[in-house]
């Protein structure tokens, strides 16, 4: 592996990330693709990460993660309490929302903050014996970002804060009273001025951020979004010819999601979309939707209230390789964000593998938002209006046509994790 900088020097790089292998989702894939390609642009890392229990794992993962990267976990014992320690893939919404409330009224900035504590004496341990070029800290959770902070006023490390996600314009932000939302707004605005750099996934969130705060430099702030990893997709072609699957429609299911199902990302628009179609057209079998990941009760509900229960299947999480090989043998994937201001902000990670797969995205997300936006952009679908099931429809109908195509690989290949984390490499090089 040839380091980026001319010296050939190596340098130690400190990750702050409570999601990390064998956990499973998609906020885990941004942090490990980081660190896998880093080692190859001079950065050697070592990942400072929660407990190994959460409510989707995925323990393929951690043989992805090279034998170079150091990982050590802090304890926290709210680990049951913010994730549970079970392999369930189907939780309860109304738990959930309980669970939430409280933790939103008695724990600032997240229910995590507690993991902040033991986190903290196993960073005072690794300093004492080991010297860092630089801290990246990432969330979700936000309190992750208070570590960096630390850090940085108090060792002076150069810090980048990469968000995920935004913080107050996170799709489940709801604080209780308006002084915890001053609250957060102050750790927020802090977290922004402070860190070296900030980094976010979508330059909608960056340009939301630069208005949020006037003062910030617009160099500050820089954009690098989720991608897709060429290695994975080699990965699961070769697992689908070993396991013999043929190159069709998985479990004569056309239509995938893939990924978790969030209370945010409400499925009665394209239900009632689906409705219209089946309504419309003969051939019912091909508009078979198979929902692949985490789901809530409430989804296996509204699917029954609309009469949809032998068209829409759901099918719990399973390793990331196989995720890859369903994209790759469906006809259509969905999309689906929230319509509304904060919606219109979020670029899911599992876009980008749906372009690499090639196949055509139904996105039923806000029209003027980032991932509208994108999609119409690498000509890779059809956006349907969140209010308008007719839209749905009519993008069914599109795009379940045998000459419907997703975007080119050629134009998709700026997505690819290694050539991110050429990029993430270059501005830790220059705030050291």
């Amino acid at each position: 592996m040839a380091p980026a900088r001319a010296d050939g020097e190596r340098r130690r790089l400190l990750y702050i990330a409570y999601f990390f292998p064998p956990l499973g989702g998609a906020g885990v894939q941004r942090t490990l693709k980081f660190v896998r390609y880093l080692p190859e642009f001079g950065w050697d890392a070592t990942v400072v990460t929660g407990p190994a229990s959460y409510w989707l794992r995925d323990d393929s993962l951690e043989g992805e993660v090279p034998p170079s990267v150091r990982v050590v976990r802090a304890p926290h014992w709210g680990s049951r309490f913010v994730g549970g320690g079970g392999r369930s893939t189907r939780r309860s919404a109304s738990r959930i929302r309980g669970l939430r409330a409280v933790s939103r009224a008695l724990l600032v900035p997240d229910a995590y903050v507690g993991w902040t504590v033991p986190a903290r004496r196993v960073l005072r341990d690794l300093l004492r014996v080991e010297r860092f070029d630089a801290v990246i800290t990432t969330s979700s959770p936000d309190s992750t970002h208070l570590l960096g902070r630390w850090l940085h006023r108090s060792q002076q490390l150069p810090w980048i804060a990469d968000f995920r996600d935004p913080w107050t314009r996170r799709m489940s932000y709801a604080p209780p009273t308006e002084l915890h939302h001053r609250v957060q707004q102050s750790l927020e605005r802090s977290v922004l001025c402070e860190a070296n750099r900030v980094v976010v996934t979508s330059d909608a969130t960056r340009q939301d951020y630069l208005q949020l705060v006037p003062s910030l430099r617009p160099d500050s702030i820089v954009t690098i979004t989720n991608g897709f990893d060429e290695g994975d997709f080699r990965d699961a072609t070769e697992w689908m010819d070993a396991s013999g699957l043929p190159n069709a429609p998985l479990r004569d299911c056309p239509i995938l999601h893939a990924g978790q199902l969030n209370p945010e990302r409400p499925l009665e628009t394209y239900l009632q979309g689906l409705r219209i179609f089946l309504e419309r057209n003969d051939a019912a079998e091909s508009a078979r939707t198979l929902f692949l990941g985490g789901h809530y009760d409430a989804d296996v509900e509204k699917v029954a209230e609309a009469g949809l229960s032998s068209m829409v299947e759901f099918s719990p999480s399973c390793p990331h390789r196989e995720s890859v090989a369903a994209l790759l043998r469906a006809r259509v994937l969905l999309l689906l964000e929230q319509d509304s201001e904060r919606g219109s902000l979020i670029l899911p990670g599992k876009i980008f593998e749906y372009f690499r797969s090639g196949r055509p995205i139904l996105a039923v997300v806000p029209t003027d938002g980032a991932a509208a936006n994108l999609v119409r952009s690498l000509d890779a679908g059809w956006v349907a209006d969140p209010s308008r099931p007719e839209s749905v429809a009519e993008g069914l109908e599109r795009l379940l046509r045998p000459d419907s195509a997703g975007p080119r690989a050629e134009v998709v290949q700026r997505f690819e994790r290694r050539t991110l984390a050429g990029d993430l490499a270059r501005l830790l090089d220059g705030v050291v």
